[in-house]
């Protein structure tokens, strides 16, 4: 079932009072009411779909006198909030705003005026929601079907959005390709947090793109957001598949050439390459400092952790200098078993490093062009972290007797949640041991027809022309459209130290 995690950045609120010296003492008055009102962005809920289950949980410290905080009036600080999670007429959700409340104890001090601030320190909503009767499940399987057909028919659609906030729409008589690369082909999902990257190539032969030209006028380009989509006619109609947004940083082209190619990357290059400012109030949850990091990026979260999240990470971890978003991020979900990525609709998506438990993306050969064999299997047996400077590694393994390979071991290097607290680290990596045990997968590079709708981290079935059975996992690919849509699929698996840098995540 999918889950959403809205996350609100901290906040504070204050309560003051006074004491004024009387004949009889001090007398104080009534602590004043504070009140915030953060606001969740349910609007990033599927359109249709039915929350099963809203919870939220806060955590907070209170002043020097305490207090009493109270959310929609209850004092709870894990609450069932799903009656306030209501879509329109339309089947729309929109963001839900709660109310906060602190009044502080009062009645101390001295003469004077107090006051007693309380800091939330975290917000978190976790969302799990289906679709009304499966509609997007059909529609997904209706996308497959047509893109198995030999006669499919897809086309590429864009919206191109200018700093000055003008928007052109962008059809396949504008669009001669593109190119869009997701995720890692170097090694192991775990604890990635890739960045996609977009080559669109524009029609230029009348330098329409050029400065002053009839598509271009006098905006500017760099800076831009293309957010891109592909058209697939499915038996019931034309279905839009969003393939992402991403911000225009660099053009190519030269006048002779009659196109003009825009690149660039999504939000993970972007918003996740902030400064990772940590305020938390430690002991916390692995899930809680991920619904930190979140927050602080401004993105709704959709996935969970895959393990470890419940496991409490006791004190601040030594970060290092000018760690970013993007940084922090990786070491929590190679933490917890996954890796993160944005998903085609903007969200921020946490993942199983292992494979998606859906069903594999199953491929016969008709399905697909080339596929380059490759004998070389990874079989998880044992998960090692090797702390940065003289530290001694520290390794939880199915089975301690077989040696530990490039080709059975994932290596976690320099992961500051597993640094420096060995009680910690061995609970963190049993979790991970236990995440990936049974976990197999074998290296391959495929080309083959594409389904738009498929990502990174899904688990790939094949049966080649031969007849065998290939079981793998997609750890990157790549989306061309040029006159034609194909996708390209890698996984690798390395056997050489001196190669992969020992699978390092």
């Amino acid at each position: 079932m999918p889950t959403l995690i809205l996350n609100t950045r901290d906040f504070y609120m204050k309560s003051s009072w006074t004491g004024t010296q009387a004949a009889d003492g001090i007398r104080y008055t009534t602590p004043t009411l504070a009140t915030a009102y953060p606001s969740f962005a349910a609007s990033q809920l599927p359109r249709g779909a039915a929350v099963t289950q809203a919870l939220l949980r806060v955590r907070a410290a209170m002043g020097y006198t305490g207090g009493v905080l109270t959310v929609q009036g209850n004092t709870a600080t894990e609450q069932d909030v799903t009656a306030l999670v209501r879509p329109d007429s339309a089947g729309i959700y929109p963001d839900l705003t709660l109310a906060f409340a602190y009044r502080a104890y009062g009645g101390q001090g001295g003469a004077g005026a107090h006051l007693s601030t309380a800091h939330v320190t975290s917000a978190v909503i976790e969302v799990t929601f289906t679709t009304d009767s499966g509609g997007d499940a059909a529609q997904r399987e209706a996308v497959w079907q047509a893109c198995c057909r030999p006669d499919r028919r897809m086309q590429p659609f864009a919206v191109l959005r200018t700093p000055d906030g003008g928007e052109q729409a962008l059809g396949p008589e504008a669009i001669l390709s593109f190119r869009l690369d997701e995720g890692c082909g170097d090694g192991p999902l775990l604890g990635q947090a890739p960045a996609a990257a977009l080559a669109l190539r524009l029609a230029n032969t009348a330098h329409e793109w050029y400065p002053g030209g009839s598509m271009r006028g006098s905006r500017a380009l760099l800076g831009a957001r293309i957010r891109l989509r592909m058209q697939v006619w499915t038996a019931a109609g034309p279905v839009n598949v969003p393939l992402g947004a991403f911000t225009v940083e660099e053009m190519l082209g030269d006048e002779q050439d009659g196109w003009l190619e825009l690149r660039g990357f999504d939000s993970m290059a972007t918003a996740l390459e902030a400064p990772w400012t940590d305020t938390t109030v430690y002991p916390v949850t692995l899930s809680d400092l991920l619904g930190r990091i979140a927050a602080q990026t401004g993105l709704g979260v959709d996935g969970v952790l895959s393990c470890n999240r419940a496991a409490v990470i006791r004190r601040a971890p030594d970060w290092g200098a000018d760690c970013t978003l993007r940084r922090a991020l990786m070491q929590v979900c190679a933490a917890g078993g996954a890796f993160a990525c944005v998903t085609r609709t903007g969200l921020l998506g946490i993942r199983p490093a292992r494979g998606s438990a859906a069903e594999p993306l199953t491929l016969a050969p008709a399905l697909y062009m080339r596929l380059r064999h490759d004998e070389r299997r990874f079989d998880f047996n044992r998960v090692t972290a090797r702390p940065a400077g003289a530290g001694d590694p520290v390794s939880a393994a199915v089975d301690g007797a077989l040696p530990a390979l490039p080709q059975n071991t994932l290596y976690l290097r320099g992961n500051a949640l597993l640094a420096g607290d060995s009680a910690q680290a061995g609970t963190l990596l049993d979790g991970l041991k236990t995440a990936f045990t049974g976990a197999s997968w074998q290296a391959l590079r495929l080309t083959w027809r594409g389904d738009p709708q498929r990502t990174i981290g899904e688990r790939l079935l094949l049966t080649d022309t031969d007849g065998h059975t290939l079981r793998s996992l997609v750890c990157a690919d790549t989306l061309v459209w040029d006159r034609g849509f194909r996708m390209e699929a890698v996984c690798r698996v390395q056997f050489s130290l001196l190669t992969s840098a020992e699978n390092d995540v």
